[in-house]
């Protein structure tokens, strides 16, 4: 009994701190931008993304586009190693302990959400027509 009681409290604590993680993986994804200086926009099409790390209805106005769940890509550079073209599908997990990249990218300007992650696992699903 004396175990019992020290456990319950244990598994209520980390229940009760694992609910406000991001769902990491089993994300599935849409590369809706690739433009200009490494900006990348995807828009999540599958599995379930806290919504604050994300942007509701982002509209890309350059495009006239609206996305319902978008975010920016925060890892442009490792992302950038994946070969994906606009319109592909994939998959992809997030990561909340990336490092910040040391590469070059240019500073042009385009509009993109101000919810950035980085992202990882990424694996192309189909290109989008």
């Amino acid at each position: 009994m004396k175990l019992f009681i020290p456990g319950i409290l244990i598994i209520s604590f980390i229940s009760c701190t694992n609910t406000n993680r991001l769902n990491t993986t089993g994300l599935k994804g849409r590369l809706v931008v690739s433009e200009l200086c490494s900006h990348y926009i995807v828009e999540v099409t599958g599995g379930n993304i806290s919504p604050e790390k994300t942007a509701a209805n982002w509209t890309d106005d350059k495009r006239n586009a609206t996305y319902a769940i978008a975010f920016t890509v925060a890892n442009r550079c490792a992302f950038a190693k994946a070969g994906l073209a606009e319109g592909d599908e994939f998959s992809f997990s997030v990561d909340e302990t990336s490092q910040p990249e040391n590469c070059a990218v240019c500073m042009a300007y385009y509009p993109t959400p101000s919810q950035t992650l980085a992202i990882t696992n990424i694996q192309k699903i189909a290109k989008n027509k």
